[in-house]
Formats: structure tokens, C-alpha cells, sequence
């Protein structure tokens, strides 16, 4: 179970994290997603939509694989493609929400885990130099973190505005693989091209004046990556290496 601290130059100043991946954290078969990183997720991976069960709201995830905890990108210990969902990236960071005086937003704090594995005691990178000061390293994720946040506003407000638009539509995924076992996912979403098609041109110039509609056809483009999916999981069954 993950135990979330607040980093602060006191206590944490020798602490150190290991930046390379580590399975437990690669055994997802989605990860969430960001529209912002749809240009480089384009080259590897099928992007679909899922609605949120908390807030029934879609948002943007990445397909790694077909079984639950099942990531067909990462193998023998390693990622095999050149780009890292920042979900997994950011690991092992997180946001914790301060609280501040009555009337004002709670302000959020880089936190890390300090369960996780990828705390070393040698190697690795340092969070603080020695004069108490963030690291590189520690700048680096305190963005990327920031980059998260706001891509989560702009995912919501993007997914948000397609279902207005009526763009938004469930699919089923049935595949076969090469040993004739088969299988059905529920629960994803995509573009509804029909419904694209037929949106008068104010519409779709609004969409594109806000980027939606570049996000839009990377969503579309990358399903091609469905098929090289389904190969990476014919070549696991066969036993071939990936």
C-alpha cells in the first residue's frame, strides 16, 4: 500500500529514487492518459476512452494489453517502445492537497511514496543537492506533475465538450488470437465518426480552435495500433520474443 509524504529538504535530504521502470508499476493493462502526449502515444498506442467511475466522466487511456495487469509493451524487465505514458513516468510521485487559510484553495505539495521500490540507498537520483536546494531530477517531476494536473482540466474539458457534440460512442472489442482463444473488452469509447462528419463547419472550426480537433483524429489514428496489439499478443503465445 502506498504511504504519501510531502518531500521537504530536511527530512528527505539523502533520499534517493531509482528512475528506472519496475514491473509492479508496469502491470496495468490501461493508464490514463493526457491529450497533450497524443502526438507521441500515436506511435505505439491504441487510445480509446473510459468513463470514470467516481465522477462518470471520460477521460483519455492508453491500451496496454488485453488480461487484466497485462503490459505488452514491457518485457524482460524493460519498456520496448520509446515512449512512457507520463502516469508511469511520474512514479514514484504524487500530488497531496494542503490545506490553507479558510476562504482560499488548498495548494498542492510534490509528494513521493515512500513504500515504493524504486527508493534506493545508492545510485540513483537525489532529490535535494547539499545545500537543501531541489535537484534537477526533482524539478523535472515537479513539472511533469504540474503537466498532469493541467492536462487532466484540458482532458475533461475536451471529453466534456465531445459528448455535448455527441461524439462519443461505446465499443465492443472482439479479437481471436493464434491459439483460437478469444477475447471481448467492454467498457471503452471512441470517436464517433458518423457524428463527426455531420458537424456544420462552425462547430468543427470551434473544436479546432481549442485543439479538439487535432486531438480528435490522433484518437482515431492510433486505433490502427489495435491489430499491432493483438500481433505483440500472438507473438506471447507462440513464444516469440517481442
Amino acid at each position: 500500500m502506498a504511504n504519501l509524504v510531502a518531500l521537504n529538504s530536511q527530512a528527505h535530504r539523502s533520499m534517493r529514487v531509482s528512475p528506472l521502470p519496475i514491473r509492479e508499476l508496469a502491470q496495468v493493462n490501461v493508464v490514463s492518459v493526457i491529450p497533450r502526449e497524443f502526438p507521441r502515444l500515436l506511435a505505439y498506442y491504441p487510445v480509446f476512452f473510459v468513463k470514470n467511475r467516481e465522477s462518470g466522466r471520460f477521460e483519455p487511456v492508453a491500451l496496454l494489453g488485453f488480461e487484466p495487469r497485462e503490459n505488452l509493451y514491457f518485457m524482460g524487465e524493460r519498456w520496448d517502445v520509446d515512449y512512457v505514458p507520463l502516469q508511469i513516468q511520474r512514479q514514484p510521485f504524487a500530488l497531496l492537497p494542503r490545506g490553507g487559510a479558510a476562504g482560499e484553495p488548498a495548494s498542492l505539495d510534490l509528494a513521493i511514496d515512500t513504500h515504493s521500490s524504486q527508493i534506493v540507498t545508492e545510485g540513483g537520483e537525489k532529490l535535494f543537492d547539499e545545500e537543501g536546494k531541489p535537484s534537477k531530477y526533482m524539478e523535472n517531476m515537479a513539472s511533469m506533475m504540474q503537466a498532469l494536473v493541467s492536462g487532466s482540466s484540458e482532458g475533461y474539458a475536451f471529453t466534456g465538450r465531445l459528448v455535448e457534440l455527441g461524439l462519443i460512442e461505446s465499443v465492443e472489442l472482439n479479437v481471436e488470437f493464434v491459439d483460437r482463444s478469444e477475447k471481448k473488452l467492454q467498457g471503452l469509447y471512441w470517436i464517433a465518426a458518423p457524428a463527426l462528419e455531420k458537424l456544420p463547419a462552425a462547430q468543427l472550426a470551434e473544436l479546432r480552435d481549442h485543439k479538439f480537433l487535432e486531438w480528435i483524429y490522433f484518437q482515431m489514428a492510433s486505433l490502427s495500433h489495435v491489430s499491432v496489439l493483438v500481433a505483440r499478443k500472438n507473438r506471447l503465445l507462440s513464444g516469440v520474443s517481442l
